[in-house]
């Protein structure tokens, strides 16, 4: 009878732990705030999940490191579009070769060639799908790289920096799906 009790005690206080920590994870979540994490070389920006029209972005800055004071020269993002697809993006800067596209190389694989979608104030863009084998194949690289053509047709190449990228992207995954579901952030 005594150690019936003590089961029961201990049962009803492990689901009271479990439920006081699930209501926390949705009764805590700031639907009204915008989130920005950084991870070594990579950030993980959301806006407000009350924002149906946003998505989280995981975005890191490609920098040339040849000058004495190393400068932004590109940036890469991968977000979910307005039709759900995930997609990489880059920005480059103005003075790029429109024609010649702009090249990813992932490890020893071949480079692939990507089109500009359109230059605006922030600089030429160029888009990549993102699926589950991008993502498999930048998870395993040790080497990634930009590549695109000045106008005066020479090739540029400059590596990206995979320095928290595990990390931001894992976190990027759970914040979009938070953002979405007050389900998932019962478990936050």
């Amino acid at each position: 009878m005594k150690n019936e009790r003590l089961i029961v005690g201990g049962v009803a206080l492990l689901v009271g732990l479990l439920l006081g920590w699930m209501v926390r994870g949705v009764a805590g979540y700031n639907t009204h705030a915008a989130q920005v994490a950084v991870y070594d070389d990579w950030r993980v920006a959301c806006p407000a999940a009350e924002s149906k029209e946003g998505a989280c972005e995981l975005s890191t800055d490609i920098m040339d490191r040849t000058q004495t004071q190393p400068s932004t020269i590109a940036r890469a993002t991968i977000t979910t579009d307005k039709d759900g697809k995930k997609i990489m993006g880059f920005i480059l800067p103005y003075g790029v070769a429109l024609e010649a596209g702009m090249g990813l190389r992932i490890g020893k694989d071949p480079v692939k060639v990507y089109q500009y979608r359109t230059c605006n104030t922030v600089g030429c863009i160029a888009q990549a799908p993102f699926d589950d084998a991008m993502a498999a194949n930048l998870k395993n690289a040790d080497d990634v790289a930009v590549m695109f053509a000045g106008l005066d047709g020479k090739p540029v190449t400059y590596p990206l920096s995979f320095k928290g990228y595990g990390k931001s992207y894992s976190s990027w995954k759970g914040e979009e799906t938070r953002r979405k579901t007050w389900f998932w952030r019962l478990f936050s």
